[in-house]
């Protein structure tokens, strides 16, 4: 019953941050563990620009299950030292909610419980960081954007299949914006939550992902 943090070092790039990565993640990790109870997770940071978000210096997270976690780095990214703290931060704090999440066992893998997957993260990472302002990829979309592609989203969402690429990160951007399931899912989560303001997101890490429909 352990969290193990992994800094692969070998980059002659990544080298010279491996204490400094130590400590944040060992930092973030006592912050989640007062929230949620995570347990048997492998935690590997790593040199890899391809897996990162540009836009947030150069940082990007994937749980591919309940106990494991990639953090990616791009340590050669212009602005990878004057963020790497706060997003690093939230972005393990956002994966660590997922190790939790990834325990709850869903009928079928759905467009809406992928949406609220990361929903709930996010919200989660807000909470633990006390962050006041959504990540990029939660608020991606006009308001008039949102209000399209919810109800196309609403149409499909429950089918047992979907087009993750399509839907989260703009495989074919003509027909869905990047990133608009990250903020139709946020901003279904943001709704429940507004509506039951004496709840916080580390509450509902295993809820039904049916809760938060409009």
């Amino acid at each position: 019953m352990s969290i193990n943090i992994h800094i692969l070092s070998a980059s002659k790039d990544i080298g010279p941050y491996s204490d400094e990565l130590k400590s944040i993640a060992e930092a973030t990790v006592a912050s989640v563990l007062k929230l949620l109870p995570i347990k048997d997770v492998d935690i590997v940071l790593y040199d890899n620009p391809k897996a990162t978000i540009d836009e947030i210096g150069g940082i990007g997270g994937f749980s591919p299950n309940a106990n494991l976690i990639f953090i990616s780095l791009n340590p050669r990214h212009s602005d990878f030292r004057k963020m790497l703290k706060d997003e690093l931060v939230f972005t393990l704090a956002h994966e660590l909610h997922h190790t939790i999440r990834w325990q709850k066992q869903v009928e079928d893998d759905t467009l809406l419980e992928a949406m609220i997957f990361e929903g709930l993260a996010d919200h989660f990472a807000e909470e633990v960081t006390g962050r006041n302002k959504s990540s990029l990829y939660s608020r991606a979309l006009t308001p008039k954007q949102k209000q399209v592609f919810l109800k196309k989203a609403s149409s499909e969402w429950l089918h047992p299949t979907y087009d993750n690429d399509l839907w989260f990160f703009g495989s074919k951007p003509y027909v869905i914006p990047r990133w608009t399931g990250y903020t139709l899912g946020y901003d279904l989560v943001a709704t429940h939550l507004r509506n039951h303001p004496e709840t916080r997101a580390s509450e509902f890490a295993t809820a039904d992902a049916t809760l938060f429909m409009p």
